[in-house]
C-alpha cells in the first residue's frame, strides 16, 4: 500500500432517476469536473443510486405481512411488519431462518452470503422502501466496463451500503459489490521460526468505510467517491463472494 492515498467526492452528480445509466452519469460528472482518470483508480458508489436506477424502489402497499413477519414485528416493534416481510423476501427463505433478531437489531442473510442490517432494505419515506440491486457485482461491472470503453482506463468499482452491528451504535459503510479490485488484501510474512504467516484484510470494506467519510448519509448528494493511490492488481473476474465466509 502506498504511504498516501487521496479520497475525493465526484461533484455535480444529479439525483438519479429510474432507468438512467449510472455509468454515463458518473462519466459526465467526471468530465465536468476536469478529473483525469488513471488506471487502478477506484470509484465507490452508494448502492441506493444503483437501486433507484434499476427500479428497485417499491411501495409498502404492494406487500402483505405474513404471520412470520408479524411475529418478528412483535420482537422489533419499531420496524413495520411490511418492511420485515421485504427483509424476509430478500433472504430467499420464507421461514425467516436467515433473519437475525437481537433486542432492537434485525439483520438478514442474503442468498449470495452477505449478512446486512435489515437485509439491505432501506426506508425511503413512510410508504416506500429501497431494495438492494439484484446483483451488485454485475452493476459494478457494467459501470467499470462503460468507463473503460469511454476512457480506455481500468477502474475498480465498489458498490457500498450502510450497515450496523448489534454490539455498536450507529452504522458504517461496507462493500456489497465489486469489479476490478480484489476484495481481499492478502499479505504473507515470515515468522521468526521460518514459517510463513498469511494475513487477510477485507480491503473492499476498508475502502467503502473511507468513502463514507465523504459520502455522508442519504440527502448529502455525494453518492460517488474517487479513491487514488491504492496498490492492487486489476482483475475483472473478482466478486464480493471472494471475501465471504460460507455461513449457510
Amino acid at each position: 500500500m502506498n504511504s498516501q492515498i487521496s479520497i475525493e467526492g465526484i461533484p455535480n452528480i444529479p439525483f438519479v432517476e429510474a432507468s438512467q445509466d449510472v455509468g454515463e452519469i458518473i462519466l459526465a460528472a467526471i468530465e465536468s469536473a476536469g478529473i483525469e482518470l488513471r488506471d487502478n483508480d477506484i470509484i465507490c458508489i452508494a448502492s441506493k443510486v444503483i437501486s433507484i436506477a434499476e427500479e428497485r424502489v417499491v411501495k409498502l402497499t404492494d406487500i402483505v405481512a405474513s404471520d412470520t413477519a408479524q411475529q418478528i414485528h412483535q420482537k422489533v416493534p419499531r420496524k413495520d411488519a411490511r418492511i420485515i416481510q421485504f427483509i424476509i423476501n430478500q433472504t430467499g427463505k420464507d421461514d425467516a431462518s436467515r433473519v437475525v433478531v437481537q433486542d432492537n437489531y434485525i439483520a438478514g442473510g442474503l442468498p449470495n452470503g452477505l449478512r446486512l442490517t435489515s437485509a439491505g432494505v432501506d426506508k425511503m419515506d413512510s410508504e416506500t422502501v429501497i431494495l438492494l440491486p439484484e446483483n451488485s457485482d454485475q452493476s459494478a461491472k457494467l459501470i467499470g466496463q462503460k468507463i473503460l470503453e469511454s476512457t480506455g482506463v481500468n477502474i475498480g468499482i465498489i458498490i457500498t451500503d450502510s450497515d450496523g452491528r448489534e454490539d455498536k451504535k450507529g452504522a458504517t459503510q461496507i462493500a456489497i459489490g465489486v469489479y476490478g479490485i480484489p476484495p481481499l488484501r492478502i499479505t504473507e510474512s515470515l515468522m521468526d521460526d521460518g514459517k510463513k504467516s498469511m494475513t487477510e484484510e477485507t480491503l473492499c470494506d476498508m475502502l467503502a468505510a473511507s468513502a463514507a467519510l465523504i459520502m455522508g448519509q442519504r440527502g448529502t448528494n455525494k453518492p460517488a467517491v474517487l479513491i487514488r493511490g491504492v496498490d492492487y492488481i486489476f482483475n475483472p473476474n473478482v466478486g464480493i463472494k471472494d471475501s465471504l465466509n460460507d455461513l449457510k
